[in-house]
C-alpha cells in the first residue's frame, strides 16, 4: 500500500500554484484590458459634461402666410433653452392644429397663441381666404362689428375701386399688440383679420399695404365684384 508523504503534498501544491500562476501570466493582456474597460465605464459619466436642459417647442414647419389653418404638416417640434421659451409657446402640434394664423410665421420660429384667431372664427368657405389687414381711417375699424360683411374699397387720388363685396371680418387685434403690422405707416389702428374670396386676396393685401384700403357696409352682392 502506497502512503503520501508530506513532501509529495507540497510539492503537488506548488505544481498547482505554478499552474496558476501560468494561465494568469497567459490571460494577462485580457484581465488588464476588462480591468481598464470597467474603470473607463465607471468614471465616464463623472467626466462627460451634461446635456443641457431643453423644452419642447411647436415651431413653423415652413413660412406660414396669416390666414393659414394650421394641419399637422405645418408644425414640428424643436428643442429651445428653457430661458429662451417665448410667452405663448406650445409644448404639442395638437395645441394648434386646427388653428387660424391672423400673423405669418416664419420657418423655425415658435407658433405663439398671440399669433392664432380667437375661437370660432376658423370657419372659411370653401374659396375663401383669411388676411390681415388695416383700414387706411383708423376710425373705420371700430365701426365693424365682428361678423359683418363689407365692401373692401381701394381709394386713391385718382379714383375708388371696389376689391371685393364679400368680405367677412373673422377677428380684430388690439392696435397695442399689432406694432405696424401691414400697416404701412404704423398707424394705431386695429388689425383685422377677413376673410375674402381667394381671386381677391392679393389685391385686398397690396391696398392694406399702401395705406389705401377703406370699407363701405352695404348689402353684400349689391355691387359687382369678387
Amino acid at each position: 500500500m502506497t502512503s503520501w508523504a508530506p513532501a509529495d503534498a507540497g510539492r503537488g501544491a506548488r505544481a498547482r500554484r505554478r499552474a496558476w500562476r501560468s494561465r494568469l501570466w497567459r490571460y494577462r493582456p485580457l484581465l488588464v484590458g476588462a480591468l481598464v474597460a470597467t474603470a473607463i465605464l465607471t468614471l465616464l459619466p463623472a467626466v462627460l459634461p451634461t446635456p443641457p436642459e431643453t423644452s419642447a417647442v411647436v415651431v413653423a414647419a415652413a413660412d406660414l402666410p396669416a390666414g393659414t389653418r394650421i394641419t399637422p404638416a405645418d408644425v414640428e417640434i424643436a428643442d429651445f433653452p428653457p430661458a429662451l421659451v417665448p410667452a405663448g409657446a406650445r409644448a404639442s402640434p395638437a395645441d394648434l392644429v386646427g388653428s387660424m394664423l391672423t400673423h405669418p410665421a416664419a420657418r423655425g420660429t415658435p407658433v405663439l397663441a398671440s399669433q392664432l384667431a380667437v375661437d370660432g372664427w376658423t370657419d372659411l368657405s370653401d374659396g375663401e381666404l383669411a388676411v390681415p389687414v388695416h383700414l387706411a381711417d383708423p376710425a373705420a375699424a371700430d365701426l365693424l362689428p365682428d361678423g359683418a360683411t363689407v365692401h373692401l374699397v381701394s381709394a386713391t387720388g385718382e379714383g375708388a375701386s371696389v376689391l371685393t363685396s364679400r368680405a367677412r371680418v373673422l377677428a380684430r387685434i388690439g392696435a397695442a399688440s399689432t406694432g405696424g403690422l401691414l400697416g404701412g405707416s404704423g398707424s394705431p389702428s386695429d388689425l383685422l383679420l377677413v376673410a375674402v374670396p381667394s381671386e381677391a386676396a392679393t389685391l385686398v393685401l397690396d391696398a392694406s399695404a399702401g395705406g389705401t384700403l377703406t370699407v363701405a357696409l352695404g348689402a353684400s352682392g349689391s355691387r359687382p365684384g369678387p
